[in-house]
C-alpha cells in the first residue's frame, strides 16, 4: 500500500516491471498503475501484458491504465503515449558498440525523470532517456556506469566536431545545447570499473 500513500502525498511515481516468471502477464497483478505517473517497460513485456503483437499497440492499450506509457524498443529506440495530452513521441536509438548492458534500463528511466521533473517536452525526454542509456552500456558495471552531466557534454561535442554526423540526428539533441557544462575533457571519457570478481585466481 505505499505505492498509493506515496502518490496521495504528492509524489510521482514512475513504474518499471520485471519479468514474469509465473507466465501470466495478468494486468490485474499490477493495481498500483492506477498511483502511477509513469509506465516504462520494454516491448516483450508491454506486448505480454497488453496481448499484442505491436509495441506501439501495446503503448496505447497500456495508456488507458496509467497517464503516460513509455515503452522501449531497444535497437529501435523508445515510443511514448501520454493519455492525459493525446500527444505520442518516438525517437530512434543511438547506435553503439554495447560493452555491458547491465543497468541501461534503469539509467533510460534515470533520464526520464530527469527530463520530466525539469519539464521537457515528451520527445526530449525520450531523447535523453536513450542517450543516457546508449553511453552507460559503452561502460562495464550497473551504477557504475551511469553517465553524469560531463560524459553528456563529452559526447556532445564531440558529436558536434565530427564530420559523419547526421545534421538531421543531431538536431535531435539540439535542446542539449542550453543544458550543459563547457566540456572540460575530450570524449570518450573514462569511468570508475568494477573490481570485484577481477581479482588474481586462487
Amino acid at each position: 500500500g505505499w505505492i498509493a500513500r506515496a502518490a496521495r502525498h504528492g509524489a510521482r511515481v514512475f513504474a518499471d516491471v520485471g519479468w514474469d516468471d509465473t507466465g501470466r502477464w495478468d494486468l490485474a497483478g499490477l493495481p498500483d498503475l492506477a498511483h502511477c505517473e509513469a509506465f516504462l517497460p520494454n516491448a516483450e513485456e508491454a506486448m505480454r501484458y497488453t496481448r499484442t503483437e505491436c509495441p506501439r499497440a501495446a503503448a496505447r492499450a497500456l495508456a488507458e491504465l496509467v497517464p503516460l506509457v513509455v515503452v522501449t524498443l531497444g535497437a529501435e529506440g523508445a515510443y511514448a503515449v501520454d493519455s492525459a495530452t493525446g500527444a505520442t513521441a518516438e525517437v530512434p536509438a543511438i547506435d553503439v558498440e554495447a560493452l555491458d548492458p547491465t543497468g541501461a534500463g534503469d539509467v533510460f528511466v534515470a533520464g526520464f525523470v530527469t527530463g520530466t521533473l525539469a519539464g521537457w517536452p515528451l520527445a526530449d525526454r525520450l531523447a535523453f532517456s536513450g542517450l543516457t542509456a546508449a553511453l552507460s552500456v559503452q561502460e562495464f558495471g550497473g551504477s557504475l556506469s551511469a553517465p553524469g552531466w560531463a560524459e553528456v557534454a563529452a559526447w556532445w561535442n564531440y558529436v558536434q566536431s565530427s564530420a559523419d554526423q547526421d545534421p538531421a540526428a543531431l538536431r535531435r539533441y539540439a535542446f542539449l545545447a542550453g543544458l550543459l557544462p563547457a566540456p572540460t575533457r575530450p570524449w570518450p571519457l573514462r569511468r570508475a570499473v568494477p573490481t570485484i570478481g577481477f581479482g588474481r585466481s586462487a
